[in-house]
């Protein structure tokens, strides 16, 4: 990086942030710890605006209609070759990144994105998902055996990341001795789709996805010469009409699949129990009808999306949302502000668990890339939802829970949980 390169960023543009904070630019806001603690206000602001302009050179959008219409809409790409200015990664010699593919299934546009899903969608069909319910119980009662709940535990480290991990960690054949430093290195890489000043947070991600990604290429290999029954083998076996994915397809995908699959699911299961431990009653219904769990997770994905935004660029001029979308710019899709939009969810800041079509929410996007794995972080969340009810009566917050300083991912890094003492029902 030469001299005029660091003087932009390191200083112009840190400078330029802040002056659009102070004009409240709503893109620019977006990396203020307030507005990661709480984004649901400035996502308010959004949608009340409509289609938001930033100096930036972004637009944004927080209602359910515009958001969605988006997220459907073939003339938005999620892939960055189509935004101005865009220049791809250069890696040094020897970086294991420079063998992956320029796009994954996330960044990918037909006729390319369609293929590579078609030839992964098989490892994710309603059969193969429910045929992992009894071992993920099986993992999640043992979890929680393992947690004393009378002394209390954290939710997050006790449940909330390991079952996830344990889960991924089966679908790609990563063996148990391995999973410790996967889950670390999956933590650090998810942190790069947050927008990051800190030069120590971008060399720890760095780090982290140079290991993951010559782990992974190994592990591919591995597989190659001694296939078995994971998902990573199913991939690398995946044929269609003689087509077949190359090694850094594969490699690609399970990486997509460690941080959608895993990263998102530990947010799901502490976001939604702690919007469900403020709701006392909600525990008690859920605990005597696990019938309304499934609905429960629906409003537990709305009322507090594990993932918060993603973004489309627009591969040519684009009327939405009262404005025009010029070609080669990016707009910001607030899924977690769609979520809450009042036209859509009476009283959409209030949790309910027997809110009518919760499922209306867009926590999984919509069209071309609604998310393979809905259905399997379904299944977990539920199971651990359905476990948790079951096993303690009544559980309160023994502490107050802290939130990763993430926006993108939202979730919690600590949940201090206790099983509470409840009067028996002829007592009382």
């Amino acid at each position: 990086m030469g001299l005029a390169e660091r003087v932009k960023s390191r200083v112009v543009e840190p400078a330029v942030l802040r002056l659009l904070q102070w004009r409240c630019d709503p893109v620019a806001r977006l990396t203020l710890p307030a507005t990661k603690a709480d984004p649901y206000p400035l996502y308010a602001q959004v949608r009340q605006r409509g289609l938001v302009r930033s100096p930036l050179g972004l637009f944004a959008a927080a209602d359910h209609a515009t958001a969605a219409s988006i997220l459907r809409d073939r003339r938005f790409s999620s892939s960055p070759v189509h935004q101005r200015g865009y220049r791809p990664p250069c890696y040094p010699p020897g970086d294991p990144r420079a063998g992956l593919p320029a796009a994954d299934l996330l960044t990918m546009d037909p006729p390319d994105h369609t293929r590579l899903r078609r030839l992964v969608a098989g490892a994710f069909t309603p059969r193969a998902i429910a045929g992992l319910e009894p071992w993920i119980r099986e993992v999640t009662v043992r979890l929680l055996t393992a947690a004393d709940g009378a002394a209390g535990f954290d939710l997050i480290d006790a449940l909330a990341f390991p079952l996830p991990i344990a889960v991924i960690c089966r679908l790609l054949g990563v063996p148990a001795e391995d999973q410790a430093q996967f889950r670390a290195w999956g933590h650090e890489v998810a942190a790069t789709l947050d927008p990051q000043t800190a030069a120590t947070a971008q060399a720890q991600a760095r780090g982290a996805e140079l290991a993951l990604t010559g782990y992974l290429q190994n592990l591919v290999r591995e597989r190659r010469a001694n296939p078995d029954d994971s998902i990573l083998s199913a991939l690398i076996a995946a044929e269609e009409q003689g087509d077949r994915l190359s090694s850094g397809e594969v490699v690609s995908t399970a990486l997509l699949l460690l941080i959608a699959g895993f990263e998102t699911t530990v947010n799901l299961i502490g976001n939604g129990t702690v919007a469900l431990l403020g709701d006392p009653d909600s525990w008690d219904r859920l605990r005597h009808d696990p019938a309304l769990v499934p609905a429960a997770i629906e409003e537990m994905l709305r009322y507090d999306s594990p993932a918060q935004l993603t973004s489309r660029i627009a591969t040519e001029d684009v009327e939405v949302g009262g404005g025009v979308i010029a070609a080669g710019r990016a707009v910001i899709v607030f899924i977690g502000g769609a979520n809450r939009d009042p036209g859509v969810f009476e009283q959409p800041d209030e949790f309910r668990i027997d809110r009518p079509d919760p499922g209306r929410h867009l926590s999984f996007s919509l069209g071309i890339h609604h998310c393979l794995g809905a259905s399997l972080a379904r299944l977990e969340g539920r199971i651990a939802i359905e476990e948790l009810t079951r096993r303690y009566p009544a559980l309160e917050l023994a502490a107050p829970p802290t939130r990763r300083s993430l926006l993108v991912l939202r979730g919690f890094e600590s949940v201090p949980v206790r099983a509470r003492q409840v009067p028996s029902r002829s007592a009382a």
